[in-house]
């Protein structure tokens, strides 16, 4: 996704010319970059889910957070496990997933075009 800011970046100042693009619009137009990022991975995560039985692929998150709670001596992780196993505690594991992974979208896409904005910016030279 820092590549993906950047690379925004970058075609942005080819296709309009500006020369003075600043750091905090670089960082706007990564997070848009982000954004749709996002939307293309949301989509495909649910063309996969339509494909896939949605018991398939509870049963692959389950066994992928048992395996991890087996390493785990903390009660506590053991308690978090037992609610995910329950249809509303998985809902909720899903939707803090997707909001983690926007999140991070957002963050190292601005990132990348703020990076991008700051390495090609050059003033007007007369």
């Amino acid at each position: 996704m820092l590549v993906a800011g950047f690379l925004s970046v970058l075609v942005y100042r080819r296709r309009s010319r500006v020369t003075n693009l600043t750091a905090s619009t670089g960082a706007k137009l990564g997070a848009l970059t982000g954004v749709l990022g996002f939307g293309v991975v949301a989509a495909i995560l649910a063309a996969l889910a339509a494909v896939r039985s949605g018991e398939q692929i509870r049963g692959f998150v389950l066994k992928l957070l048992q395996d991890y709670a087996a390493r785990s001596s903390d009660p506590r992780v053991l308690q978090v496990m037992e609610m995910f196993k329950t249809p509303e505690g998985f809902t909720l594991l899903v939707i803090l997933s997707l909001i983690m992974t926007l999140i991070a979208f957002l963050i190292f896409s601005s990132v990348g075009g703020a990076i991008g904005a700051a390495l090609l910016y050059r003033k007007d030279r007369k």
